[in-house]
């Protein structure tokens, strides 16, 4: 294995998150390992991206008691120690045999050794890079471990610059937001606000931070609904959440919607995983299209539609409109219902504008 491609692919992932499950398997073959892994070693939600080659076997892990609390970690994650070490590094074997963590879950899954580092991260957490070997083939050798030691402080580089760059996409998009009229805060996991446009803090008394920077909805309904949206992250990357809000005697009734924010990759190192956005609902015009199509990931045509149908049009009129049957219109309607995480048109309109005109649904739409 060429050494310098190497180094060079560890950096280019530092900058495009996608490439690390390529550089994990680069490590996996110094060692003649299953594949290798970053963890960010943090509360909440377990991050984590790997080699696709364990990636069904680390989920599994992940998901077990085991995720945030079990002996290897509390052995091998050492600060201070910039190096990897290896299970012998730490286990005599009689104590490997005796936990239940090798035992029963990293032996049954075909792995069972490892040689692991640990790197601090801008967002506070500890990334946890670890190399997987089948525990048929045997310890990782010394030598292997000081092997990877020589690629460590690349990789420690390119894990900061990932967090670095995740770190300010998420204070250019709620920048951006700000340039439009719009609060928000990108958000960890848990609830965290890693970064926040100067609306987000004074728009309302509905929503705001409180201890350790959470966000805080004064709806105990709302706040268990915000709290259900980052905690099944699948569900969220696929629709988004959206979460309608009374308003009060000082506030204004909102919408707030939840939002993937970046590339699996890049959640593992910055914390930020999703924008939360704040529309009042008493917008008068809808957003224009091409504001709708980047914050939501429409189509031109759906966008299109979904602008139409905030500023008070109808399906039918819109189909005139567009000249295109109603079918058709029907049909980007439920792309634009599954993007914005809405099912009806009330509520995507309730989401982004309130019409100048009361929205009369069509009867078959």
């Amino acid at each position: 294995m060429n050494f310098e491609t190497l180094v060079d692919e560890i950096y280019e992932a530092g900058v495009l998150p996608e490439r690390w499950p390529q550089v994990f398997d680069r490590l996996a073959e110094l060692a003649d390992a299953e594949g290798a892994m970053i963890f960010a070693s943090a509360p909440g939600v377990p991050r984590w991206t790997s080699s696709e080659k364990i990636r069904e076997r680390i989920d599994r892990w992940t998901k077990s008691p085991y995720a945030t609390k079990n002996p290897r970690s509390a052995r091998l994650i050492v600060e201070n120690e910039p190096w990897f070490l290896t299970d012998l590094d730490r286990f005599t074997m009689e104590e490997l045999d005796n936990e239940s963590f090798y035992r029963d879950i990293l032996r049954p899954a075909g792995l069972g050794w490892c040689a692991g580092t640990s790197v601090r991260s801008p967002s506070g957490d500890t990334l946890v890079i670890s190399v997987e070997k089948a525990y048929a083939k045997g310890p990782i050798e010394r030598a292997v471990a000081d092997q990877l030691d020589g690629l460590r402080p690349h990789l420690a580089r390119a894990a900061v610059l990932s967090g670095r760059l995740g770190f300010e996409r998420a204070r250019t998009a709620v920048a951006t937001l700000q340039m439009i009229g719009l609060p928000a805060a990108a958000v960890s996991q848990e609830g965290r606000v890693i970064a926040a446009n100067p609306g987000f803090s004074s728009s309302t008394t509905i929503v705001g931070t409180g201890a350790q920077d959470q966000v805080q909805f004064v709806s105990q309904v709302a706040q268990a609904m915000f709290i259900e949206a980052l905690a099944k992250p699948l569900s969220l990357s696929k629709t988004g959440r959206s979460i309608p809000i009374s308003g009060t005697e000082h506030s204004s009734p909102l919408i707030a919607h939840v939002l993937p924010l970046r590339l699996a990759g890049l959640d593992v190192f910055a914390g930020a995983v999703s924008i939360l956005l704040l529309t009042p609902i008493t917008q008068q015009r809808s957003p224009g299209p091409e504001l709708l199509q980047a914050l939501f990931d429409l189509t031109p045509a759906e966008a299109r539609i979904t602008s139409l149908l905030i500023d008070g049009n109808s399906v039918t009129a819109i189909s005139k409109m567009q000249s295109v049957s109603l079918n058709t219109v029907r049909t980007q309607l439920k792309s634009v219902f599954l993007k914005t995480g809405v099912e009806r048109q009330v509520d995507l309109v309730r989401l982004l504008g309130q019409p100048r005109v009361q929205l009369i649904p069509d009867r078959d739409a």
